[in-house]
């Protein structure tokens, strides 16, 4: 097949282009040009931009589109426009964020999404969800029944640089004394970026249409950071703090500190339903290599990067001091 991405350079779309190279298609990437530009020597890549910069799609044609880098409903109509002549399938990256809060324990696809009621609105940090939804609806719009929404929680594995996943896993390798925000028995989901990578491929391979959750397997936060204790072969201790008013108050309790950790009113957001993409082959690898592959990353990178969030040690030491007082 020949599959067009438009991303490709980043976490989902770099395992979605790695996962249809290795399962023998022809890709094209269309970006910028701005990220990774050493990634995928032997591919064509074309150069634009989402905003009225996209020349070099035509007059050419692919089996699928595969729309990773979408924020935009107008960025994503114009895409879908243009291509819809030129191109069998359109797949949409879209998000869980897509559905209002709070969220029902293994909530599918039927929950209510969020709306925006100024549909001309293109503030993605303000209306994140909102505008994913549009975006889901446009390329529906411009490809009618043409079109596969695939809605992301949390991604996790090697090329995942927003430390948010990826800070849990390294500290409780580490060892020492750990402050983790809640209860060991919450839940918790997380998703192998090549798990959906080759999710999609067999989308494009079977022309699958339609939305589908494509979270991870549900466990708990006390499985995620134990496993990483394990796989680290670490002697780490867990200091549990459920109490969001004592961590906002010493460190403050948002995702700088604590990434991942919820505020109460979404709900059971950790439980979203896959069921439906599961049964057209969405599969999970266990915890441990989730884990294992993350480690295994980040060993890779320079010994002075710096975490984009989490604690620093010293913050993990004030709020032990006060806890235990």
């Amino acid at each position: 097949m020949k599959i067009l991405i438009l991303g490709g350079t980043i976490l989902v779309g770099r395992h979605i282009a790695e996962a249809a190279l290795d399962a023998g298609h022809n890709i094209t990437l269309f970006n910028r040009g701005q990220t990774n530009t050493h990634l995928f020597p032997n591919v064509e890549k074309l150069r634009g931009d989402r905003d009225g910069g996209l020349a070099a799609l035509r007059d050419r044609s692919w089996d699928v589109v595969v729309d990773v880098n979408g924020y935009v409903p107008r960025h994503v109509y114009d895409s879908a426009s243009l291509l819809k002549d030129r191109v069998g399938q359109y797949i949409y990256v879209s998000t869980g964020a897509v559905y209002q809060t709070p969220f029902p324990i293994n909530g599918d696809e039927s929950h209510a999404v969020r709306r925006i009621e100024d549909e001309t609105n293109e503030d993605t940090n303000t209306y994140y969800g909102e505008l994913k939804y549009l975006c889901e609806r446009r390329a529906e719009e411009a490809m009618p029944g043409r079109t596969l929404v695939c809605r992301l929680g949390l991604v996790a594995g090697r090329y995942d640089d927003s430390d948010r996943a990826t800070y849990w896993v390294v500290r409780a390798s580490q060892g020492g004394t750990m402050v983790v925000p809640g209860k060991p028995d919450d839940a918790f989901q997380v998703i192998h970026g090549r798990d959906f990578g080759n999710f999609i491929v067999r989308a494009a391979e079977q022309n699958l249409t339609g939305v589908y959750n494509t979270t991870g397997e549900v466990i708990t936060w006390g499985q995620w950071v134990e496993t990483a204790k394990a796989v680290g072969e670490a002697d780490t201790t867990f200091v549990w703090i459920d109490d969001r008013e004592f961590l906002e108050r010493h460190v403050g309790a948002g995702w700088r500190h604590f990434p991942l950790y919820l505020p109460p009113d979404w709900g059971a957001w950790w439980t979203n339903n896959s069921d439906k993409a599961q049964a057209l082959g969405l599969t999970y690898r266990p915890t441990e290599d989730i884990v294992r592959d993350i480690l295994d990353w980040y060993a890779t990178l320079p010994d002075d990067y710096m975490m984009r969030v989490g604690l620093s040690l010293e913050q993990e030491q004030t709020l032990l001091t006060h806890w235990q007082a």
